[in-house]
């Protein structure tokens, strides 16, 4: 888990980064106003990242705060800021261990950010190919709690595989039974021509025929709704860290 001091003096900026560290799955261990504000913070607190505007309130500005930040705490920055001159681009991308990134923030590339500063706690990704909008809801829930990201959440097959071909994934749960013109197994099939992604089925769809079919595509697992979380969520855990040294 990354702890995160967020340092923004625009309170809907401020509420809009602190939802997407959430959603992220990192914590935000601590919010501030002003770049002294943010130092006397960063020295208690001791987070692993902090999250900088350049315009702060107060004396000192994002980079003067993030001078002290990296040089003297030695804890990374990312610049969040609406300023997207080249000169305040360079003296902010002078510190070590910075990125840069510009309002409005996309959270793909808070993303990309974080884990280009920690390689390591690169967080697990999940797709959701699910058409029941509360069924969707509660697995979205149970995954945060696990820690790890809901990539995207869709209801169709032909939306499933648009997001595949554009996004990095670890699993992919999968209704058989879907909106649009293809269901799951077969917009699972033909996801296999271009990614190896593990997928599990979760379906209210029993047969064995059914099954027959699913199996062809070569998948992790195939859970019967409702679906036991206990075991979803050992399944989850046995795909997604099956690569992770020990």
């Amino acid at each position: 888990m990354i702890d995160i001091l967020c340092v923004e003096n625009d309170p809907i900026a401020a509420y809009v980064l602190e939802k997407q560290i959430a959603r992220l799955g990192y914590r935000l261990i601590g919010k501030a106003e002003t770049g002294e504000k943010a130092i006397e913070q960063a020295m208690e607190l001791k987070p692993d990242l902090v999250m900088m505007d350049i315009q702060l309130d107060g004396e000192m500005n994002g980079i003067e705060t993030a001078q002290f930040v990296t040089a003297d705490l030695s804890i990374p920055v990312v610049f969040i800021t609406a300023l997207q001159d080249a000169e305040t681009r360079r003296k902010a991308m002078k510190l070590n261990s910075t990125a840069y990134l510009t309002k409005p923030i996309q959270l793909k590339a808070l993303r990309h950010a974080i884990e280009s500063i920690f390689p390591n706690v690169k967080m697990k990704r999940i797709l959701l190919v699910e058409d029941d909008y509360i069924i969707s809801m509660l697995l979205e829930k149970q995954i945060r709690r696990m820690g790890y990201d809901v990539a995207g959440k869709v209801e169709s097959g032909e939306k499933a595989l648009a997001f595949i071909r554009e996004e990095s994934l670890d699993l992919i749960l999968v209704d058989i039974e879907l909106k649009g013109e293809i269901d799951g197994i077969e917009t699972v099939r033909r996801m296999r021509e271009f990614s190896s992604v593990p997928v599990v089925y979760l379906t209210g769809n029993a047969k064995e025929n059914t099954r027959k079919l699913a199996e062809e595509t070569a998948p992790e697992g195939f859970l019967v709704k409702p679906v036991d979380m206990e075991v979803l969520k050992q399944q989850i855990r046995q795909i997604v860290e099956r690569d992770v040294v020990s």
